[in-house]
């Protein structure tokens, strides 16, 4: 069969396999009046496929915080003192590295994929990498200084030195980092989900046994380990075997892109793409980073006013609600993927159904969730100590500590959904409103001026989240969705004589909008 045959037959078989439901949409019989029923899946059609998409971002997720995790417990095994160093190197860098976690090329890959103009989604994945490596390098230099910073700070001196060492070698897999996260975003928006959870899950196992083999001598007798300062480079190492996997298996062998790939042309990066790009990602990323800062910022109030008992207490319990986090994130990013594919297909209404079934099935599973914490907060506590002092400190703030989940959670669902319709600035400026202007200062005057203890914390972070929660709510069930479904379509560079009319019926006088037949 010839190259030209092999592509096309390539590019038929993966788009062929993109949508789920959707597809069925131009299957509907022509002299059928066309309806919201006729247009799209229902609402528990969305639900099973967001379920469908999730599982593979949900383990992804856990592979990652399973080697962030195997990580600790090698260093663990080695000193106290490694502990503490990787910890100091991870204060420092991530401080920095938030900035390349936003995660938007989700979006201008998922219009175009929708709207029907594919090889956009393959330009987009170049304007990300050359702008994001800019980025990458200037977080590598920084991460140099980690050893000055912390003894300016006044650490001991070996701790910043293994410290700076740590940071200086994770810095290299940076690059990595950058690439394997773009990738799996392009392939996400075109619903091809298994090539990032495949390698993430063979990277975390690689990860474990290069760990006990290299950093403790697991295996090989007589042989203790090249121990902390080997570390480091076996993560950076995964890092670059993952990326190598991904492509190596899903690009170069199955050549999973090509139905978006139109090959590496630096004449299509142009300014107004680039320009495009960064009016998503500088707030989405500043969104990150105020997030990061507005917790570091918390630990600081506990560590200054609460006492070690109360301290654990909130470090354990902030375990809890990343694990729940994980979770959430994974069903709202599924949400979201329909979302963008849909504003870029124009259809408005599914696209607003497909977030608000996210959101609904957000808040059943956090209301399930909340209702086994209140109930079983000793038994989850047992799984991390048996201290008494620490379990009644920990059922005491019960309450306040199920509602700061409950509403963390919830809000990270329902910001999901303007995140997806591209408005990244609305979802920075909000954030910054609730985190600044509420929780800090909400957690500040609750232990200053009413309880100097964790029921105080998680009062003030409660109210900070439920400020965050309303606005987030108020943004996304007020929005114009036709309007966002036409700037996906902009985004998308597709004319305006391709597109007439939104596909469904969104007008506030229930006017049923005509679906355009592009023959």
């Amino acid at each position: 069969m010839p190259d030209e045959e092999k592509g096309s037959l390539i590019q038929s078989i993966a788009f062929d396999a993109l949508p789920t439901q959707d597809d069925e949409l131009d299957n509907k019989d022509d002299s059928k009046p066309i309806t919201s029923e006729t247009l799209r899946p229902s609402a528990w059609q969305d639900a099973y496929d967001t379920i469908i998409l999730g599982i593979p971002i949900f383990g992804s997720m856990l592979s990652w915080v399973g080697m962030k995790t195997t990580d600790s417990a090698l260093l663990g095994h080695i000193s106290a003192q490694a502990l503490v160093a990787s910890s100091l190197s991870d204060l420092f860098t991530m401080c920095t590295g938030v900035f390349i976690q936003a995660r938007v090329l989700s979006i201008l890959c998922g219009n175009a994929v929708g709207a029907g103009n594919p090889k956009l989604a393959g330009i987009y994945l170049q304007v990300s990498l050359w702008v994001l490596m800019g980025v990458v390098l200037l977080i590598m230099l920084i991460w140099q200084t980690t050893a000055w910073f912390w003894t300016l700070m006044g650490t001991e001196s070996m701790a910043a030195s293994m410290a700076g060492y740590y940071a200086r070698v994770l810095s290299l897999s940076l690059p990595a980092q950058l690439g394997f996260s773009q990738l799996s975003q392009y392939f996400q928006a075109q619903r091809i989900m298994h090539p990032e959870v495949n390698a993430a899950t063979v990277a975390m196992l690689l990860n474990l046994i290069a760990g006990l083999v290299f950093v403790l001598g697991v295996g090989i007798p007589e042989w203790e380990g090249y121990g902390f300062r080997a570390c480091p480079w076996v993560t950076t190492c995964v890092v670059y075997f993952q990326l190598a996997f991904l492509w190596i298996i899903y690009i170069h062998k199955q050549q999973l892109h090509q139905p978006c790939w139109g090959g590496w042309k630096w004449s299509e990066v142009t300014s107004t793409r680039i320009r495009t790009f960064l009016d998503l990602y500088v707030p989405a990323a500043l969104a990150s980073a105020s997030d990061f800062w507005r917790v570091a910022v918390i630990g600081t109030f506990v560590a200054k006013y609460l006492g070690e008992t109360a301290v654990a207490v909130f470090n354990t319990s902030y375990r809890v609600m990343w694990i729940v986090l994980t979770l959430i994130s994974a069903l709202s990013s599924a949400a979201g993927i329909q979302t963008t594919i849909r504003l870029g297909k124009q259809d408005a209404l599914g696209a607003k159904q497909a977030g608000e079934v996210g959101i609904y099935m957000s808040a059943v599973i956090l209301t399930l969730l909340g209702g086994f914490i209140v109930g079983n907060i000793r038994l989850l506590g047992r799984l991390f100590t048996a201290d008494e002092q620490f379990l009644a400190e920990l059922d005491g703030a019960k309450w306040p500590f199920m509602t700061t989940l409950v509403l963390m959670n919830l809000s990270i669902a329902i910001e999901r959904i303007p995140y997806s319709m591209g408005r990244t600035r609305e979802v920075f400026w909000y954030g910054f409103l609730a985190s600044w202007g509420g929780q800090v200062p909400g957690v500040f005057f609750c232990l200053k001026y009413w309880r100097m203890d964790l029921v105080g914390l998680y009062t003030g972070m409660t109210l900070g989240y439920a400020m965050l929660t309303l606005l987030y709510g108020y943004m996304c069930f007020t929005s114009d969705w036709v309007h966002f479904a036409q700037v996906a379509r902009h985004r998308s560079e597709i004319e305006d004589d391709e597109v007439v009319q939104t596909r469904n019926e969104m007008t506030s006088d229930d006017v049923q909008l005509s679906l355009l037949n592009p023959e």
